[in-house]
């Protein structure tokens, strides 16, 4: 029993001791909640330390960071200028020297010159027309145009409304595809917001590469069912046009199948071979022929050595046992300086 009397008195006085404490802690926050930017007291504020500005990063970006850490410290519009002011770093504290005392204190004169010189409302047309004339280069993946197209939305048309914002991003978008069957495939798909344009885009280029794919494989199935025919038909085409193959006949035996020069036997072509090739063997004949010796010579080939010029020439020179000098000589035909050598 008296451990239970103990226990409900410490129960009793640790509740006392909870609403103290509540009654103290409403009483200090609720003046915070309700007192208006600027007027709460020092110790009492989430101090945010505004980011600098070098003048080589993003205006854009910056000055949003720095409404976001004004906000946050319930600053005043003297107070934001004060602070803009002193986050200048770099070649962007140059502007305070083209600034009267009065424009450095106003925030929003300051904002002004600072949004003239660094921000790039200015550039509005610049990025107008390279989003008018950007395409998607032959080594950049979709989703690298994409993102290049939101960005120079954003940059052209800061002004513009979200919805109409995505329309033309997605007009854009379309317009520069490389590839005309993407772009047929989105134009029939309607997408309305970028991001769902390069969903779809990137859907039809994985569909198309795997019917690519397999076209392929099918397209060398064919190909190899056909390469016999193909095979015969280049065959029966040269059968057809080439020219038959002549029979190779040795002049000095006679006999087919190798030429005189690779001729291993002393046998002579019989007359009848060499009166069918007279005509081709007469220059033979005739260099082979430097000595007039009736013993050895037929009657033939004796009659056609007479019947030529130059040869005549040389044989009647043998007959007669006459050795012309070489001025003689020199007069005639090459071949016969040829023959006479």
């Amino acid at each position: 029993m008296e451990l239970n009397n103990v226990r409900m008195e410490l129960d009793e006085k640790l509740e006392v001791k909870i609403r103290e404490i509540n009654s103290k802690l409403t009483a200090v926050n609720l003046p915070m909640m309700l007192a208006e930017p600027g007027t709460m007291p020092e110790g009492s504020r989430v101090r945010m330390k505004p980011p600098q500005f070098d003048g080589k990063t993003s205006w854009t970006n910056y000055i949003r960071q720095f409404e976001a850490a004004a906000k946050a410290n319930g600053w005043l519009p003297e107070e934001k200028a004060t602070a803009l002011t002193l986050a200048l770093r770099g070649d962007a504290t140059d502007i305070l020297q083209t600034l009267s005392p009065n424009e450095q204190e106003d925030y929003e004169a300051l904002v002004k010159h600072l949004e003239l010189r660094y921000g790039q409302t200015h550039l509005e047309h610049v990025y107008h027309s390279q989003l008018k004339n950007r395409c998607q280069k032959s080594n950049e993946t979709l989703q690298e145009f994409e993102a290049d197209i939101a960005r120079l939305v954003r940059l052209a048309y800061p002004a513009t409304p979200t919805t109409v914002m995505e329309r033309l991003a997605v007009q854009a978008f379309l317009d520069g595809l490389r590839d005309n069957e993407t772009r047929q495939a989105l134009i029939l798909a309607r997408p309305s917001q970028l991001v769902d344009a390069l969903a779809r885009a990137l859907e039809f280029e994985a569909a198309k590469q795997s019917c690519r794919s397999q076209s392929r494989i099918r397209r060398v199935e064919e190909e190899k069912k056909e390469e016999p025919r193909i095979i015969e038909a280049i065959r029966r085409v040269l059968k057809e046009n080439l020219p038959e193959k002549k029979e190779i006949r040795c002049w000095r035996c006679g006999k087919l199948g190798h030429i005189q020069s690779r001729c291993r036997g002393s046998q002579v072509a019989p007359t009848s071979f060499r009166k069918i090739n007279r005509a081709e063997e007469k220059d033979v004949y005739i260099r082979r022929t430097t000595i007039v010796d009736d013993h050895w010579q037929s009657a033939e080939v004796q009659q056609d050595q007479e019947r030529d010029p130059d040869l005549k020439l040389i044989i009647d020179w043998k007959k007669n046992d006459r050795k012309p000098t070489w001025q003689e000589v020199a007069q005639y035909s090459p071949n016969v300086k040829s023959y006479w050598a």
